[in-house]
């Protein structure tokens, strides 16, 4: 019987081999699952946007009809769960998918009753996207250049929207209320995908790199996140000194809490790992 599509979790399927997306989509369908499928790039891209999945299944192989391979644009399209799909012996593209961000990756020969274990079993991570906001908190995080609106989901350079994922979203709006310490990845994680993530505590670093990549595109002269090598992450020197005084807003405009922070003497925030990082 058809699962309720209302109800049931939501799995998109994208690979090339028309076989193998029959015998997928059969095998997830008749354990509950809601699933469509495809073997278009294009129309995979749709679909992510329309039908909102819970696991993304996607060919390591695919090319993506944006560039490079489908994989990497749905890792930046969509907060869903990624599950990469590729041959049994291509270890090091399972290596690369996993570095970059995948949740999991299976071989294309994988069993169905695992292949729905595995979805089953990422389901069971609590990924919590949305803020666990306290109304009483402030809604926009005015930091120079910077603006955070935590109402409206946005973020804000030199009053150029910058376009972000709801993940990177989340792990920003950390930083930016806390600007004088360092988030640590457990931390981060903790906060975002909730206390019971089982993973690369490294999927943070994925996220925050690619976030990094779109603030410098609205202000190269800035740095905007700063690497603390073995600990975690925190707003760099260059955003903090573009500005006196860091002043966090309410929703009616009144100020909510200030925040002025100094550098340590001699501290200079241009490390090896920035300059790693960021050009990446």
């Amino acid at each position: 019987m058809e699962p309720d599509a209302q109800l049931a979790p939501r799995v998109l399927l994208a690979v090339a081999d028309p076989l193998l997306r029959r015998v997928a989509s059969s095998a997830l369908r008749a354990r509950g699952y809601s699933v469509s499928a495809t073997t278009e790039e294009e129309a995979a891209l749709t679909l992510a946007r329309s039908f909102s999945p819970d696991v993304v299944m996607v060919d390591l192989d695919l090319p993506s009809p944006e560039g490079g391979y489908l994989f990497d644009t749905m890792r930046a399209l969509t907060d869903a769960y990624i599950v990469g799909i590729a041959p049994p012996d291509a270890d090091m593209a399972r290596i690369r998918a996993l570095r970059a961000g995948a949740d999991d990756v299976v071989a294309a020969t994988l069993n169905p009753d695992e292949l729905a274990a595995r979805c089953q079993a990422l389901l069971r991570r609590p990924r919590q996207l949305h803020a666990r906001w306290d109304p009483m908190q402030a809604s926009v995080i005015a930091l120079g250049a910077l603006t955070v609106d935590v109402g409206r989901k946005e973020i804000r350079v030199h009053d150029a929207d910058v376009p972000v994922t709801r993940i990177e979203f989340a792990l920003f709006e950390q930083l930016c209320r806390r600007p004088a310490e360092v988030c640590s990845r457990t931390e981060l994680l903790e906060e975002v995908w909730g206390p019971n993530w089982v993973g690369d505590t490294h999927v943070v670093d994925v996220h925050l790199s690619n976030l990094r990549r779109k603030l410098q595109q609205r202000a190269p002269e800035l740095r905007f996140i700063h690497t603390v090598r073995g600990v975690g992450f925190r707003l760099s020197n260059d955003l903090l000194r573009s500005i006196d005084e860091p002043i966090v807003t309410s929703q009616a405009g009144s100020p909510q809490s200030t925040a002025v922070v100094t550098d340590a003497p001699g501290h200079n925030d241009e490390t090896e790992t920035d300059r790693e990082l960021i050009s990446a």
